[in-house]
């Protein structure tokens, strides 16, 4: 899938994408003195087990060899609303000498400052974006036991339909309540779910009849046995499947729903805190796009079911992030943020 932020800054992330290809082809590598020796530390925003924890634990197997020095990769987690926790220790707590780095999450972690939640204690701005390894499809995922095998099976449904959410300011649990409000679906989101995984468990259980997520937080056994079945996405990724957009019909719901995907958008990236030296910040960036257009990494990740196409350049993420993220209408924020205080 080609990267979706890279249509709004295709030229940044091109002529990064065209430094990394010369840097493997025989340009001077940078000297290797930051790193050799030392190792980096890189947390997943979420608890162990869920897809950003096991995306994590890939990137971590890979991306030290692709650094100059080959530090090592010690993967662990700060979990807590849906990101937050780690963002604000990267912000406000780990140093800015590059051996810190974390995976927070998407939804949580990048909307909760869009309306100035009362935990974030940071700018999303000011972050040193390492990059992404692609822009993340969304998939709204039903039970099969559920009965609700297609869009017009929701809309018709004559019972609750329960959804799997986890934390107030996640798009698991805000875009079904938004496609509840606007397109009159039967929909109960269940909300406080610790993690996505603990969501997807609770759908395997039958508590919930599906929930909202990327391919990757699911099982390979719960795919192939089909008991999982898609009936919505972001993107144009999964097979027969309509997109949210296209079958959306209120005109207020759409800037929303634009809002709401925008961590999909960025993907799940690699983040540092603010402040890390020009040069350093370079190194990293360049190994992690080294990293991810490899075969060896490409071909795991697929076998893992994570995202896999054009990757986002840390200076494509940060410069959407400046320009589009953070220049949302105040009435989209507005609805954005009722969703999120509605308990």
């Amino acid at each position: 899938m080609r990267s979706v932020v890279a249509r709004a800054v295709a030229p940044l992330r091109l002529l990064s994408l065209l430094f990394v290809v010369s840097f493997g082809h025989g340009a001077t590598a940078q000297p290797d003195a930051p790193y050799k020796g030392k190792s980096i530390t890189l947390f997943a925003g979420q608890p162990p087990g869920g897809g950003i924890d096991l995306e994590m634990r890939l990137v971590a197997q890979f991306y030290g060899k692709h650094i100059p020095g080959n530090p090592g990769m010690v993967a662990r987690n700060m979990p807590g609303a849906g990101g937050l926790v780690l963002g604000n220790h990267l912000y406000s707590i780990a140093k800015p000498d590059g051996l810190t780095l974390g995976m927070p999450g998407r939804s949580g972690f990048v909307l909760a400052p869009i309306i100035s939640a009362a935990d974030t204690q940071y700018d999303l701005r000011k972050f040193t974006w390492i990059g992404s390894s692609a822009s993340s499809n969304f998939v709204l995922w039903m039970r099969r036991q559920s009965n609700i095998g297609s869009f017009d099976d929701l809309k018709q449904a004559k019972r609750p339909i329960v959804i799997a959410g986890s934390g107030s300011t996640t798009s698991n649990s805000i875009i079904p309540e938004v496609l509840a409000k606007y397109e009159g679906m039967p929909i109960k989101v269940v909300r406080g779910y610790p993690g996505i995984a603990d969501a997807v468990l609770a759908v395997e259980r039958g508590e919930a009849d599906g929930v909202m997520c990327q391919r990757a937080s699911l099982r390979p056994d719960m795919l192939a046995s089909g008991a999982l079945v898609p009936i919505l996405q972001f993107f144009n990724v999964e097979p027969g499947v309509p997109l949210m957009q296209n079958l959306v019909v209120d005109p207020r719901q759409k800037p929303l729903l634009e809002l709401l995907s925008s961590p999909q958008k960025l993907g799940l990236a690699v983040v540092a805190p603010p402040g890390v030296p020009g040069a350093l910040a370079r190194t990293l960036r360049e190994a992690y796009l080294r990293m991810v257009t490899t075969g060896e990494y490409r071909d795991e990740a697929a076998k893992r079911g994570f995202d896999v196409g054009e990757p986002n350049s840390g200076e494509a993420i940060a410069d959407y992030v400046s320009n589009i993220l953070m220049r949302f209408p105040a009435e989209t924020i507005a609805e954005y943020r009722a969703y999120v205080e509605r308990r």
